[in-house]
C-alpha cells in the first residue's frame, strides 16, 4: 500500500506542474482555474474506461499476434499488432476528446482559439497521470520478486528512478502534444464553425500520432530495434502542438486589445524583455540537460542496470535538450520557431529584436 501512495505521490507532483505550465501558455485570458481543475478529474476518470476499452482490444488482436509469430509469419504478427495499437490510441484520443468536449461546450470561458488546446492539455495531464501511477506500481512488483534485499533495490530504483521520470516526461508530454492537437481542431469547430469531418480529422492526427509513438516500441517484441522511431515522433508531435499553439494565441481576439492598452513602447519594452529571457535560458537549460543526461547514464552503469539503460538515458535527455529547445526558442509575439542564434527579428511576424 505504502508503494502504491509513493507512486501516486511521485506521478502527481510532475503532473501538477505540467497543469500549472499548461494553464499558464494562455496569455491573453486564462481559463478558470476551477474548470481547469475539472478536466484534469475528468482526465483522469476517463483513464479506466479507456483501459478497459484497451483490455478488450487486446484480446481481439492479442491471440493473432501471438499465432502468427509462432508461425514465423512476421509481416501478419506486425500487421495485427499495428491495428492492436493503433485501435487503442484511437481509443484514448476519442475518449479524452469526449468528457473535455461534453464539459466544455456552451461555456462562456470557451471563447479564444486557444482554449481548446488549454483544454484538451488539462485533460490529458490527468488521464496521463492516471497512466503513470499504474505504470510506476507495475513495475515495482514487476521486478520485487521474493521481496529479497537486492530484488526490492532494483525494483526501486526501476519505478522511481526510470520509469517515473520517463513516463512524467515523454509520455506525458505525448499525451499534452496529441490531445492538444486535437483541442485546436476542437476549437476551430466550436469557434470558427468548422465542419465534423475537420474534426473527425483532426482526432485521426492525433491517435496517429499516438499510434506511431508506441508501435515502434511494440515492434521491438518482435526483435526490430527500431525504438529510436518513438523519440523522433514524440520531437514532431512536439513540434505540431506549438505550432498550433503559436497560431492559436497570434489568432486570439483578447490579444489585440491588450497590445493596445499596453501602448506601442509598452509593447516594444515587453517583447525585448520576454525575448532576452529566452535567450538567456536557452543554452544553460541545454547544456543542463545534456549534463544530467550523462550523469544519470554514468550512474546507472555503475549500479549494474542493463547496459540499454545507460544509453537510453543519455539518448533522453539529449532528446529534452532538443524539445526544450523547439519549445523554448519562439518568437514572444507570435509563437514561431526562430531562426539562427541571434535573429534580428522574427521571419513569420518580422517583429525586431534589436
Amino acid at each position: 500500500m505504502a508503494i502504491v501512495a509513493l507512486a501516486f505521490v511521485v506521478a502527481f507532483i510532475p503532473a501538477f506542474a505540467w497543469l500549472v505550465f499548461v494553464y499558464r501558455l494562455d496569455r491573453f485570458e486564462p481559463e478558470p482555474k476551477s474548470l481547469i481543475a475539472r478536466l484534469f478529474l475528468w482526465g483522469l476518470a476517463a483513464g479506466p474506461w479507456a483501459s478497459g476499452m484497451n483490455i478488450l482490444i487486446a484480446h481481439v488482436f492479442s491471440p493473432g499476434v501471438e499465432t502468427a509469430q509462432r508461425d514465423g509469419n512476421f509481416l501478419l504478427a506486425a500487421f495485427l499488432l499495428l491495428a492492436l495499437v493503433a485501435f487503442s490510441a484511437l481509443n484514448e484520443e476519442v475518449m479524452k476528446y469526449t468528457v473535455v468536449s461534453s464539459r466544455v461546450r456552451g461555456d462562456p470561458a470557451f471563447n479564444e482559439p486557444v482554449d481548446g488546446m488549454i483544454y484538451m492539455s488539462a485533460a490529458a495531464i490527468g488521464f496521463s497521470f492516471g497512466e503513470n501511477v499504474v505504470y510506476i506500481a507495475n513495475a515495482y512488483f514487476g521486478l520485487v520478486g521474493d521481496a529479497t534485499r537486492p530484488g526490492v533495490t532494483l525494483a526501486v530504483i526501476n519505478a522511481f528512478l526510470v520509469t517515473a521520470p520517463l513516463r512524467a516526461f515523454g509520455s506525458t508530454i505525448g499525451h499534452i502534444s496529441w490531445s492538444g492537437i486535437t483541442g485546436w481542431f476542437l476549437s476551430r469547430h466550436h469557434l470558427g464553425k468548422g465542419s465534423g469531418r475537420m474534426l473527425v480529422g483532426g482526432i485521426l492526427l492525433a491517435a496517429s500520432l499516438h499510434t506511431a509513438f508506441n508501435f515502434p516500441l511494440f515492434l521491438q517484441e518482435l526483435g526490430l530495434a527500431v525504438g529510436w522511431i518513438t523519440w523522433l515522433v514524440w520531437i514532431a508531435s512536439i513540434e505540431r502542438y506549438l505550432t498550433l499553439l503559436g497560431r492559436a494565441l497570434l489568432a486570439s481576439p483578447f490579444r489585440a486589445k491588450k497590445l493596445r492598452e499596453m501602448g506601442e513602447r509598452a509593447v516594444r519594452r515587453d517583447v525585448l524583455r520576454r525575448y532576452r529571457a529566452l535567450k538567456a535560458r536557452e543554452l544553460p537549460v541545454m547544456l543542463g540537460l545534456v549534463a544530467v543526461g550523462v550523469v544519470a547514464a554514468i550512474a546507472a552503469a555503475l549500479i549494474g542496470m542493463p547496459q540499454e539503460v545507460p544509453y537510453t538515458t543519455a539518448f533522453l535527455f539529449v532528446l529534452a535538450a532538443i524539445a526544450f529547445s523547439r519549445f523554448n526558442w519562439r518568437c514572444p509575439v507570435c509563437g514561431a520557431h526562430l531562426n539562427g542564434t541571434n535573429p534580428a527579428s522574427c521571419t513569420h511576424c518580422h517583429v525586431s529584436f534589436r
